[in-house]
C-alpha cells in the first residue's frame, strides 16, 4: 500500500523534528565538552535560489563574510561541508 503525499509529508516532518531534537542534544554535549560558550546553529534557506548552493557559501552569505575571510577571534566548524 502506497502512502499518500500527505502521509509522506507527515512522516518526513516527524523525522526532521526527531533529528533536530537529537542535534540539539548533541550540541549541548559538544558545548559542555568544549567547556565554554559556543553557538551551534542550523541554517536553512527559505529561498529557492539556494537549493543547489554549497553549505559553506550559504553560511558565508548568512553571516555576510567579507572577501577577507572569517573575522578574527572565531573558530568556524561547518559540520556538513561539501566535498
Amino acid at each position: 500500500m502506497a502512502l499518500s503525499a500527505t502521509e509522506q509529508e507527515a512522516i518526513l516532518k516527524k523525522q526532521i523534528q526527531d533529528w533536530t531534537k537529537e542535534l540539539k542534544r548533541l550540541a549541548d554535549l559538544i558545548a559542555a565538552a568544549k567547556g565554554g560558550n559556543c553557538a551551534l546553529v542550523m541554517i536553512s534557506s527559505t529561498d529557492a535560489d539556494y537549493a543547489d548552493v554549497a553549505p559553506e557559501l550559504i553560511l558565508e552569505d548568512v553571516l555576510r563574510v567579507n572577501p577577507h575571510g572569517w573575522p578574527d577571534g572565531f573558530s568556524i566548524d561547518l559540520l556538513n561541508q561539501s566535498t
